[in-house]
């Protein structure tokens, strides 16, 4: 990878996203990016500082940080940006397109409490990303080397192109690959679907000497199921797409992959569907 960028705050989220980030970057041999949005928010301890310091502090905070990590990656694999900008999903996806990163990395703080990333934003950036996303929750469970990635297969024709991104991770960790085939409906084309693509992505797999697992289950508590099933297997990371179901009765509350961003205790992987990249190439 040549770059992965980094949204920092300071917070404990966007410190563990950066912890998650430096993990990654080791075994991809990629460039770190830390960018810093200058969004006032008095919520965050960062912003109390007088508005005509916060650059020096921000930028000493910086230092301090990759000082920390320079032990385990050397110093000049680092660079760090201040940025100026009212909507921060925009500035961190200028920034992954300045830098021709091929990863996003942000923390976000769940289902409630203050947070920089709220779960929305996370999202918001996810789905606008011309590169996949990575998410880490304050707390999260966060292995030094990635053993099981979980990937959950549905209906939809997209739920195929987080599979090459996925074992890309997969041959950097030596990781064995896990598919999770969620028969969401009773309806049998969309049971057909379901088969056709597990055994379309397990054929790729096979075709690029990964190890998987697969295994169904029949729900419509797709999320749970999911969360469940990745703490199950003691997985590391869970890879979902920016495109995803959605469950009538649980519209409200966002789409698969949203939820999976607001309540996984897992670092998620978001890959964004090819069509929306030609979108925005536009």
């Amino acid at each position: 990878m040549r770059a992965i960028v980094v949204g920092i705050d300071f917070l404990n989220e966007s410190l563990a996203a950066l912890k998650m980030a430096v993990i990654v970057a080791i075994k991809a041999k990629s460039k770190i990016v830390l960018v810093f949005v200058n969004k006032p928010d008095k919520s965050k301890p960062i912003f109390r500082t007088s508005p005509d310091k916060l650059r020096e502090v921000v930028e000493g905070r910086f230092k301090e940080l990759i000082h920390k990590y320079s032990v385990q990656y050397g110093a000049e694999n680092f660079n760090y940006r201040f940025c100026e900008g009212t909507k921060i999903h925009e500035v961190i996806n200028e920034q992954a397109e300045d830098w021709r990163a091929e990863l996003i990395v942000l923390g976000t703080h769940g289902k409630s409490g203050i947070k920089l990333f709220k779960h929305s934003m996370a999202f918001q950036v996810a789905e606008r990303a011309v590169v996949p996303v990575l998410t880490v929750r304050d707390g999260a469970q966060i292995s030094s080397h990635i053993k099981k990635i979980l990937i959950p297969i549905d209906a939809t024709l997209e739920t195929r192109q987080k599979i090459p991104f996925t074992v890309r991770l997969a041959k950097m960790f030596g990781a064995e690959i896990h598919m999770l085939a969620i028969y969401h409906s009773s309806v049998q084309a969309v049971k057909e679907n379901i088969e056709r693509y597990t055994r379309q992505s397990a054929e790729y797999l096979e075709g690029n000497n990964v190890d998987f697992v697969v295994k169904s289950i029949e729900t419509t508590d797709i999320v749970n199921e999911t969360i469940r099933y990745a703490n199950e297997i003691n997985a590391d990371l869970i890879s979902s797409m920016a495109v995803q179901i959605s469950i009538p009765s649980n519209l409200w509350n966002g789409c698969f992959a949203e939820q999976l961003i607001d309540q996984s205790p897992l670092p998620v992987i978001t890959v964004p569907a090819k069509e929306l990249i030609r979108t925005l190439s536009r």
